[in-house]
């Protein structure tokens, strides 16, 4: 185009263009979108590259009026309004498309090249509009290769802006940057001017309004009169425009920096309490980047590994795992970048970590991941758990050495428990080959006493009798605790008066106690009571008799107190008493605190074992209290019942049976065969003896007649058994007649079976007392 510049003006559009590229780089700088933040609707970003697109097109507008007010020509220019305007949008209408679309699809390979086209092309598109809307008595013509030069110029430049956009990162980068993109821009403006010419017109068309800076191209600046009104000369105008370019782009980055010193200030806040947190937290806290590269290393790190941060932060974190996971760290991070394959990554899991003095130590690892932008950081939260697997560790060997304990419990138990059968057993079987000889010897003596009444030798056979009947005490008591360890005894609990029980047994050890020398008394009672009638005697029996054998002078007194809502039966006597460490021991077996010598008169020990033994199967309590030289209580808890009355026995003539049965005995042992038929004949019986069935069968066969009783051992010949040597009986008679099965044998399932039979049980040795009662009772 044919004419002058002005060189100020030039200077100003240079300048202008430097500015506002610089503005525009630090707006866009300062916004910094991430892949997919302007989708989610980052307001703060897209203002700020909204800002930019402003800073950018209003700086390359300005750039290109100015250019074009710096032209001086004969020739009166002015300006159509409305392209003008269409120009300055167009500026910043592509300056914008081309930052969002880079802004938005950096990822894409293409995306710089065709936003840079595009935004160059645009560029041009308004650098040709602005000279369109010139308006002067010329007509513009323009050389097409420097038109081609000045578009090739703005896609190199718009694409060169658009790259520094996002990748200056300091002021002195964005400056030299501005300064290249200035150049660019002056470059492509007077590159266009210089591409167009000039041809006369003959008649200026009437285009609409103008804006007419001069009429004259060599008009001084300022004010002038026109036809149309006062006008500013184009030095005055693109003065005013520079300057009110200038000062928008000075807001703008004015803006701009204090918006980064609140940014600034927030984030210094956001890291500030970001390291109160981490830093205080009791847990090791470590963050890396998706190379494994440590970024941030806290206190807890610090005591736990023994590194300090600056010897950390740095390097890769697999400096902090012992082999084999520090050769398998970094394969798993590009693993996990590649598939995505979790194994630590959101999951979490048990480590081994490494400190600075070479040991290892056992962690609970929990890994988090974060972006920044395009980046991947994780954040990797630790706990020392020694202390915990050395807890766990300790529990295990407590709970196996528990289990160690319960085994060997448990075979210790099973031990005593075989041991206590073992003991039943050879109790039941050692009184009952004791209770054999015994037996025969009690039916011997007992038939000679009543043949030797007067004779001189009678003395001998009642010492005889009496050390028969320790000797039958003796098998009783054994009889008694194999019997209840064996747990064939059941109490048949019933409700019934106390006063009865008391009163007889009073009776029956007051003699027993004076020929001792001792005072027995008891205080009557009316309280009734819910237990075994014979176990509760039985136990009373036993404490009263271990108070008469340990009570050398003095009194006994037997009576019943109510207590708390129930019954407390008291034997009490003025004794040698008991130490008070020794009260539980008196009711072990065979323990006597006071007959070193073994005197039997005084027992064998198993009184007070019995007690305990039937009060715990009865649930009564049994207490002693003992002072030494003083005396002794024992005491035992019953539970109360609802008195009923007692009607009054009647009592009958009891005459001498004068006709006697026939009893059949059935026993293997010949000796007490033999002996029980002396006595039974002696009282006037009629007696079959046999040691089998079939030979009891078949003397009754012979003598035909009905047995009025039926006497046989539990255990006899070739494996058989009383019980079924009764039954055969009843198979020839025909009748059930009473039975009466004699047996030494604790065994529970023997006791069981006779139980089930419905025949009488007897345990040997039997008295001839019992015996005769039991033959008198059947009659």
């Amino acid at each position: 185009m044919p004419g002058q510049y002005d060189p100020l003006l030039v200077a100003l559009s240079y300048v202008i263009a430097v500015f506002g590229g610089y503005v525009a780089l630090d707006l866009a700088n300062h916004a910094r979108v991430s892949e997919g933040s302007l989708r989610g609707g980052g307001r703060g970003d897209v203002r700020r590259l909204a800002g930019a697109a402003l800073a950018l097109g209003a700086g390359i507008w300005s750039m290109h009026f100015i250019g074009m007010l710096a032209y001086r020509s004969d020739v009166p220019i002015g300006y159509d309004a409305g392209l003008t305007a269409l120009s300055f949008l167009l500026a910043v209408a592509v300056s914008g498309a081309g930052l969002f679309a880079v802004a938005r699809n950096r990822p894409h390979r293409f995306t710089l090249g065709v936003a840079g086209t595009l935004t160059g092309l645009g560029i041009v598109g308004m650098h040709y509009v602005g000279m369109a809307g010139m308006r002067m008595d010329m007509e513009l013509s323009y050389d097409l290769l420097l038109v081609a030069v000045s578009v090739a110029v703005a896609i190199v430049a718009s694409t060169a802006a658009l790259w520094l956009a996002f990748r200056t990162r300091r002021p002195l980068q964005r400056a030299a940057g501005a300064v290249l993109l200035g150049l660019g821009v002056v470059t492509m403006h007077y590159t266009g001017m210089a591409a167009a010419g000039m041809e006369p017109v003959t008649e200026l068309s009437a285009a609409g309004p103008a804006l007419t800076p001069a009429h004259q191209a060599g008009h001084q600046p300022g004010m002038t009169a026109t036809g149309q009104g006062i006008a500013l000369s184009s030095t005055l105008l693109a003065i005013m425009t520079g300057l009110g370019t200038l000062l928008l782009l000075c807001l703008a980055l004015l803006s701009s920096l204090l918006d980064r010193r609140q940014q600034a200030d927030r984030s210094a806040e956001q890291e500030a309490r970001y390291r109160a947190i981490v830093d205080t937290a009791v847990d090791p806290i470590i963050l890396i980047d998706d190379r494994g590269t440590v970024q941030s290393f806290n206190h807890a790190a610090e005591k736990t590994f023994g590194y300090r941060a600056d010897e950390v932060i740095g390097r890769n974190v697999n400096m902090l795992m012992p082999e084999p996971y520090r050769t398998a760290h970094d394969g798993y991070l590009d693993r996990y970048h590649r598939t995505g394959e979790r194994r630590i990554v959101g999951i979490g899991r048990e480590v081994e970590g490494l400190r600075k003095d070479g040991t290892t130590f056992p962690l609970d690892l929990s890994v988090g991941e974060w972006h920044v932008g395009k980046r991947r950081m994780y954040t990797g939260i630790m706990r020392d758990i020694t202390a915990r697997k050395a807890a766990e560790e300790a529990i295990l060997r407590a709970r196996d050495e528990a289990e160690a304990a319960r085994i060997e419990a448990l075979r210790a138990r099973d031990d005593a428990q075989r041991a206590d059968r073992a003991k039943t057993k050879f109790l039941a079987a050692a009184s009952h080959d004791l209770r054999q000889p015994l037996q025969s010897l009690f039916f011997f003596a007992h038939a000679l006493s009543d043949k030797l009444e007067d004779h001189p030798t009678a003395p001998l056979l009642a010492s005889m009798t009496e050390s028969l009947t320790g000797l039958r005490v003796m098998l009783d008591s054994l009889l008694d605790v194999s019997r209840l360890d064996a747990g064939v005894v059941k109490p048949g609990v019933t409700d019934f008066a106390l006063g009865p029980l008391l009163d007889r047994l009073a009776e029956e050890y007051r003699i027993r106690a004076a020929e001792s020398g001792l005072v027995l008394r008891h205080v009557p009672t009316s309280a009734w009571t819910s237990s075994d009638p014979a176990l509760l005697e039985r136990i009373l029996r036993n404490l009263i008799e271990n108070a008469i054998r340990y009570t050398e002078r003095g009194h006994i007194l037997l009576g019943c107190l109510h207590r708390g809502g129930g019954l407390r039966l008291a034997v009490l006597d003025q004794g040698i008493g008991i130490p008070a460490d020794k009260t539980q021991d008196i009711f072990q077996e065979f323990t006597q605190l006071a007959n070193p010598e073994r005197d039997r008169r005084k027992g064998l020990g198993l009184g007070l074992a019995i007690v305990r033994r039937l009060a715990g199967l009865l649930e009564h309590g049994v207490t002693v209290r003992s002072t030494p030289e003083r005396g002794s209580g024992f005491f035992l808890d019953l539970p109360t019942a609802v008195p009923r009355p007692i009607p009054k026995p009647v009592r009958l003539p009891v005459e001498p049976a004068r006709a006697k049965g026939l009893i059949v005995v059935v026993d293997d042992d010949t000796i007490i065969l033999l002996s029980m038929r002396a006595m039974l004949e002696e009282w006037g019986y009629d007696v079959v003896a046999a040691v089998s069935a079939d030979e009891a069968i078949e003397s009754l066969l012979n003598l035909g007649r009905q047995p009025a009783m039926i006497v046989a051992d539990y255990r006899l010949r070739e494996g058989r058994t009383g019980v079924e040597a009764i039954r055969d009986i009843y198979g020839v008679c025909g009748v059930r007649v009473p039975a009466v099965v004699l047996t030494g044998d604790t065994d529970p399932a023997r006791i069981a079976e006779v139980q089930r039979s419905g025949h009488r049980l007897i345990h040997k040795p039997v008295s001839a007392p019992m015996l005769r009662e039991i033959l008198t009772s059947a009659a």
